[in-house]
């Protein structure tokens, strides 16, 4: 099957090209089944929890079955553009159409991707600023891509993620794309086999697209690799009971010095179930998720010892007036994502101690206080609209919590002096991702 390269066209409005909004998306794809009756069929294969449809778009009708997944992080919009990018190559393409049959779910979280529109929706490339104060990523437990059962586990709790399920088993795909992108660093494949041949498919994509190959992500660190940006996803872990950083949170037992000065017996952030790659690969599938970053950056040049103390001294600031500001704040959906990721840099602290040498520098020890510092604000944001009298208590601690925020993100764009990535590009490398990887597997 052959591949190409894919450019985004801008918009009518002649501004920059950005990813389609959920409404935006939807209404594009359920225009293109109506206009295609015969290529293509859509579906709602389930609802999520706040009502928004699970679609499923197939199109054509050969051997090779492949289910591609976009938004299976709602912060990652990329996948949006990407899969309009599919759904418009394969009708023109009769190969495309005659080799497989392409099963696309355009958001597994489209409950997430709603509430991330605020920083994509008007202007593209976003800032470090618009991103972070837009930024929403659900806590791993209300996650549908990160909460499917483990080989021990029992049903799944979400209905997002009961819904991917039963298209996997009943589509039984040979490959299953899950669409990522990162924030800064390098492009790299997460895969659920170690096949050589992506490492090539890797390299040829990177190249045709301008884009740097990722020496050693963070997150895949003792992973297993059959070459360069190329990285096996371990087996999923079983949910455990949580650690606190204070003392089971480290590995030798031993009572951990992170806590010094500040909040005691913080939960470690731990997993909440298997992902769905891990799911499709019961049935032999071939898991891939594509890694592209939005933004090119300088080296971070961060001393991991420097990195682990910008971690802890911000979990536990950001701890401090999480404790401060519970009794007077309501739920929203950004505290318990907040607190989520406040458990992942400790852990991410902890971790980066026992890493080796060549995973110092790390950028997400600097974007991750800013991530968790945007969604706290949202959440003192959304509490102080809707009273008419807010606390003064409120108050005050939203303009601390601002003046960290700001202060961590001119550190941040000091060091890392991101300059945005055209989505044309960063839509390119996944488009060629995913025909690459129909041409691998597809038979002669």
């Amino acid at each position: 099957m052959a591949r190409r390269a894919y450019y985004v066209s801008p918009p009518p409005s002649g501004g920059a090209p950005r990813p389609p909004t959920w409404s935006a998306l939807t209404a594009r794809l359920r225009g293109l089944a109506a206009a295609n009756p015969g290529a293509c069929r859509i579906t709602t294969v389930g609802v999520s929890r706040g009502g928004e449809p699970l679609l499923l778009l197939t199109l054509g009708h050969g051997p090779l079955r492949l289910l591609i997944v976009a938004g299976a992080h709602p912060n990652e919009p990329v996948g949006h553009a990407t899969v309009v990018a599919l759904v418009e190559h394969v009708p023109a393409h009769p190969s495309a159409r005659e080799d497989a049959t392409w099963y696309v779910l355009p958001s597994s979280d489209p409950d997430g991707a709603l509430l991330n529109e605020a920083w994509y929706s008007h202007a593209w490339p976003p800032t470090l600023e618009s991103y972070h104060r837009g930024f929403y990523r659900p806590a791993a437990a209300d996650q549908p891509e990160a909460t499917f059962p483990t080989a021990r586990g029992g049903p799944a709790a979400l209905p997002e993620t009961r819904a991917l399920m039963t298209v996997v088993d009943t589509v039984r795909p040979d490959a299953m794309v899950s669409l990522h992108n990162a924030d800064s660093g390098g492009s790299f494949y997460v895969t659920t086999r170690g096949e050589t041949a992506l490492v090539d498919l890797l390299a040829d994509c990177a190249a045709r697209h301008d884009l740097p190959v990722a020496q050693l992500p963070a997150d895949c660190v003792d992973w297993a690799s059959p070459g360069p940006g190329v990285f096996v996803l371990p087996p999923a872990a079983t949910p455990r009971a949580a650690a606190t950083d204070s003392t089971e949170g480290c590995s030798d037992g031993s009572a951990g010095s992170e806590n010094a000065g500040g909040a005691k017996g913080v939960a470690e952030w731990q997993p909440a179930g298997a992902t769905s790659v891990h799911y499709a690969a019961r049935h032999g599938c071939l898991g891939l998720y594509p890694e592209v970053p939005m933004w090119r950056t300088e080296p971070v040049g961060l001393p991991t010892a420097e990195g682990v103390r910008h971690l802890l001294s911000t979990a536990d600031f950001l701890t401090g007036l999480m404790e401060r500001t519970a009794a007077a704040a309501g739920p929203t959906p950004f505290l318990p994502a907040a607190q989520d990721t406040v458990r992942g840099m400790r852990l991410m602290a902890r971790l980066a101690r026992r890493q080796p040498p060549q995973v110092s520098d790390q950028d997400l020890h600097l974007l991750l206080p800013l991530r968790a510092a945007g969604m706290l604000l949202r959440h003192l944001d959304t509490q102080l609209d809707a009273t008419t009298a807010p606390l003064p208590h409120l108050l005050s601690e939203r303009l601390l919590l601002r003046e960290h925020f700001d202060r961590w993100l001119r550190q941040t764009q000091a060091t890392l002096r991101p300059r945005p990535l055209p989505l044309s590009r960063v839509v390119g490398f996944q488009l060629d991702t995913i025909l690459g990887t129909a041409r691998l597997l597809s038979p002669g």
